[in-house]
């Protein structure tokens, strides 16, 4: 008789609430409540329809930066110390609630989004300037292209009793756009004043996400502001 295999020794992931357990962390610009309101109308007018989607909750909705992942307590230490001169060295600026939108296409849809207008160039100098000092603290960056963004919902991976996946891009099609220009209008337009830049841990469990501010780094307050 041939001798029996050792079974591989089996792994536990690690407890999230022990001392020396990895933190999921990211940096986003907060939104204020009148925003975070406009965006959460279109989640509740959305939400009876049963589409296959995990909405946001209003209170987790934000302008995510970076997403870091998880990573060592000692390793977000060096964040919330290295990041401050880097934020502070970019003025404070207000971007407005735009149209909504779909990544990666309205064919494929994964998520569906609140876009930005206004002084884009900013936001990009500043997402630019925080990927650099990622960068030199040994930090993975994402390559993607940034497309600034308010997260309203993730597809999930199963249909729903109403809506199988394979027909959530044409209900989506018909319930958003605009069937002259294809268009998804967004709500009425609010400021988003972009003045700090919040490194944040995301705890999961069974129940979603909760998020919480680890540190606030400021932007500068443009000269003449009162």
């Amino acid at each position: 008789m041939s001798p029996r295999k050792a079974r591989p020794a089996k792994t536990r992931a690690a407890d999230p609430h022990t001392v020396d357990a990895p933190w999921r962390v990211f940096l986003a610009a907060p939104m204020p409540s009148e925003a975070r309101d406009a965006a959460a109308r279109v989640v509740d007018d959305l939400r009876p329809l049963d589409w296959p989607v995990r909405w946001t909750s209003q209170e987790n909705l934000h302008l995510t930066l970076h997403f870091l992942g998880e990573q060592p307590r000692e390793r977000v230490e060096l964040l919330r110390m290295g990041l401050p001169p880097v934020v502070a060295a970019h003025d404070a600026f207000t971007l407005r609630t735009g149209n909504l939108g779909v990544f990666p296409t309205i064919k494929r849809p994964r998520v569906l989004w609140l876009g930005l207008h206004g002084p884009a160039y900013r936001l990009e100098a500043l997402y630019a300037a925080l990927g650099a000092a990622l960068r030199e603290l040994d930090f993975a960056v994402e390559t993607e292209a940034f497309h600034p963004h308010v997260t309203l919902g993730r597809v999930r991976n199963q249909g729903t009793p109403t809506v199988a996946l394979r027909d959530l891009p044409d209900v989506m099609k018909r319930r958003l756009a605009d069937p002259a220009n294809g268009v998804m209008a967004g709500p009425p337009a609010v400021s988003i004043p972009v003045d700090q830049v919040q490194l944040i841990r995301s705890h999961q469990s069974h129940e979603g996400s909760r998020y919480e501010v680890i540190a606030a780094f400021p932007l500068a307050r443009p000269e003449g502001a009162g």
